[in-house]
Formats: C-alpha cells, structure tokens, sequence
C-alpha cells in the first residue's frame, strides 16, 4: 500500500487555537472574580485578627483581676497598628513586635498592605479589671487594603469592652 498515508496522531493548528482562546475567554471572566474573591478574605482575616486579639486581652484582663490590679492593654509601634501590635500588661507601654519584652503577653503580624488608622484620637486599647475599656472611650480603628477594590471595614470597641464590626462602602475613608 503505497498510496495510503498514515493520519498523524495529536491536534490540529486550528484545534489548538481554539482551545487556547476559549481558555483565554474564561480566564478574563475569572481573574475579576477571583481578585474580588481573595481581597474580602484578606480584610476578613485582617477584622478577625484585630477582634480576636481585642477578646484576647479582654478575658486576660478580666482573667487576672483577681491577681493584680493591672489591666491589660493593645499596643502598636507609634500608634501604627500596620507594622502589628501586641498585647501587654500596662505597665508597659511600649511594643516591638521585632524585640517583645517580657510584659508582651503575644505579637500579632498583619497580612501585608493592610492599613489600621484610629478614627478619632488615637487611643490605646486598654481592658481594665472588669472587661471594660479603661477611660470610657470607644476606640474606632478604620481597616483597609492597598488594593482599591477591597471593602474597607471599621471596627469599634465600645466602652464595655465589645467590638462591633462594619462593612463600609469601596473607597471609605472614614468610619463616620
């Protein structure tokens, strides 16, 4: 059989293309999707790190009332809660999330390119005997991602010691 050639085996230049365009189609649909996707659970987990560690310090204060006479405080660097924070006994005041000394109970390190700024006067977050808020004071703390599509969130500890959190408005600036 000489005349008879063998069908080559594998796709066609045009069965390739089509697949890599339909891939390329699906991928624009997707990657929005996903982008959206994975900044919510970045300022999510960004929320949930800050009230957790706000629940932490709170039981530890309410925890060691009966001990001491010393409350339990949240503190950042210079007041910048971006570069991370730990929770202290208030006899110290001071926080190196680099070096902790030894009145740092625990360091927390934020996801990358999260923003914590006070709303209002920036005040430390200190839990006294009772759970409560020490000076009488709710603390705002507005927290939002270097990505422009990411809900910025606020979180509040009001005076008895709670958080609340809200979801605000793409491009927020302001808890108010």
């Amino acid at each position: 059989m000489v005349g008879h050639r063998r069908r080559a085996d594998g796709f066609t230049l045009v069965e390739l293309m089509v697949t890599i365009a339909i891939a390329g189609i699906l991928m624009a649909v997707a990657v929005p999707g996903v982008k959206s996707l994975l900044n919510t659970q970045k300022m999510k987990s960004a929320t949930f790190d800050l009230v957790t560690t706000a629940m932490l310090a709170r039981s530890e204060a309410i925890k060691w009332s009966g001990a001491s006479s010393a409350s339990i405080s949240i503190v950042a660097p210079s007041n910048d809660f971006s570069s991370g924070w730990c929770i202290v006994f208030t006899s110290s005041s001071t926080c190196s999330t680099s070096a902790p000394g030894d009145a740092v109970m625990q360091v927390i390190k934020p996801p990358s390119g999260v923003t914590y700024t006070y709303q209002g006067t920036a005040a430390p977050i200190i839990f006294n005997r009772n759970g409560r808020l020490s000076g009488g004071v709710a603390v705002t703390l507005l927290v939002t991602d270097n990505d422009s599509f990411a809900t910025p969130r606020c979180v509040t500890f009001d005076t008895n010691g709670n958080a609340r959190v809200r979801v605000m408005p793409a491009g927020t600036t302001s808890c108010s």
